[in-house]
């Protein structure tokens, strides 16, 4: 594969627009499909696990005799859980390597979950739930990174969306195993945490399959170690790495938080750091608060426990569809398109949603939304991993990624609130208020990045 490098070029930073990374133009393989299979499985528990909550507080409400504001409480402790999993995370792949922090990151959450459900009283629920969110972002941060360098430029976003939906099949899952076993006994919340608890299959699995991401070998100047894992995806063609330049990227040292934060917001990525930031933020938030509360709500507005339950597990089913159908449109008007179109029919459906009272238009209009809000989620996943250069891609995604939970944890604790002062109606609306904005600040400002190569984005 030849590769062109311009002797004009400034040693500490090459122009690569004309250069192309070997995993750029690599073929699919067995190789990428194992990679796949182990992060759909790590997304089902981690998504199982992350919604069982949503599907237990009405039950802990009975049982437990705690108030909705106790539950804004778990909410919110959960996500400030999962800022400093962001955080963390990030750091810790940019240090000792995306596999290794996927590993401690699957068996952390894994074992968290188990703990959920045997959690004796409140204090302890509200802590293990903590930890929980800590782990399951930490790993959801080192995945979105590490499947973005590990698979090709043109098709990377389209393979995301596919695993991540593969994963997100476990939601609706989820939701009918609860609607069965939540209302059995004053114990049956309980065993539906174990299941997240199974997570270490996962982690059993990735210690045989999964490889360290060439690209982080590359940027630590591991270049034989890079080549013999690149050589795995690409069987039937000679791989020779002796340089940076021989690969089309750029070697930098990894940036320390500080350096990090410091480059995320120089001249150079304000703008895109800026447009992200509110993308994150509000998708993040808008899709938690719909949701996270949407059996409590429910019930609270006058349905029953298991109709409340029954709703939200039919809308559920929306969550993988809606990921498939993005694999066919995340690669197209790169990523930001997608994004402005999805953003805007969800503003504008989530305001209808809180004006309906009938149960099965609630659930026929709270599935198309389901399948819109998981579709740009995946979108905004694949956007945000492929913005920043390797040395500082899993520092920066983590921290833009955090600050989307931390106003996530800041909004779980308002729902009450906003819900008791202002009513039904209102809180939907502000939901829908927050897509509105991601596809105003997106269509105007927001940056191509679908199909490229990550060394043609670095610059």
């Amino acid at each position: 594969m030849a590769v062109m490098v311009n002797s004009n070029e400034s040693s500490e930073e090459k122009k690569v627009s004309e250069k192309r990374h070997y995993l750029d133009e690599a073929r699919m393989c067995f190789e990428h499909y194992k990679f796949l299979i182990i992060l759909a499985l790590a997304y089902a528990f981690d998504q199982m696990d992350l919604f069982t909550f949503s599907f237990v507080a009405p039950a802990l409400t009975k049982h437990w005799g705690v108030s909705m504001e106790w539950i804004g409480i778990v909410n919110s402790c959960t996500f400030v859980g999962m800022l400093f999993g962001c955080w963390f995370g990030g750091w810790l792949s940019d240090v000792i390597g995306r596999r290794k922090a996927f590993l401690f990151s699957v068996f952390f959450f894994s074992t968290f979950s188990i703990l959920n459900g045997v959690a004796p009283n409140k204090e302890l629920f509200l802590v293990f739930r903590t930890l929980t969110g800590f782990g399951i972002l930490s790993m959801v941060v080192v995945a979105m990174v590490y499947i973005t360098e590990i698979l090709p430029a043109p098709s990377r976003g389209k393979w995301q969306a596919i695993s991540l939906a593969t994963g997100l099949l476990s939601v609706p899952l989820i939701g009918q195993i609860a609607d069965k076993v939540v209302p059995s006994s004053p114990n049956g919340w309980r065993y539906i945490f174990f299941i997240g608890g199974t997570g270490f299959i996962i982690f059993i699995l990735s210690l045989v399959w999964l490889k360290e991401s060439p690209r982080w070998l590359i940027a630590k100047g591991r270049y034989k170690e890079a080549e013999g894992i690149i050589q795995r995806f690409l069987p039937n063609e000679k791989v020779d790495i002796n340089n940076e330049a021989s690969i089309g990227a750029t070697v930098k040292k990894e940036a320390g938080t500080r350096e990090a934060l410091k480059e995320i917001f120089s001249k150079k990525y304000a703008k895109k750091s800026s447009v992200l930031i509110i993308m994150v933020c509000m998708i993040t938030v808008g899709y938690f608060m719909f949701f996270g509360w949407m059996p409590t709500l429910l019930n609270d507005y006058g349905f029953s426990l298991d109709d409340a339950l029954w709703m939200s597990a039919l809308v559920s089913f929306g969550s993988p569809i809606g990921n498939y159908l993005a694999a066919a449109f995340t690669d197209k008007g790169g990523r930001k398109i997608p994004i402005v179109i999805y953003s805007l029919l969800v503003g504008v459906l989530t305001i209808v949603f809180g004006t309906i009272k009938i149960p099965m238009l609630i659930v026929g209009i709270g599935f198309v939304v389901r399948v819109l809000m998981d579709g740009v989620f995946v979108v905004m996943w694949s956007y945000l991993a492929e913005s920043y250069p390797t040395h500082i891609r899993n520092s920066g995604t983590g921290f833009i990624y955090s600050t989307g939970r931390l106003l996530t944890a800041v909004a779980m604790v308002t729902v009450p609130m906003i819900y008791k002062s202002f009513g039904y109606v209102t809180l939907f609306s502000v939901i829908g208020i927050m897509f509105l904005i991601v596809a105003v600040t997106t269509g105007l400002w927001g940056e191509k990045t679908a199909g490229r190569s990550l060394d043609e984005i670095d610059v």
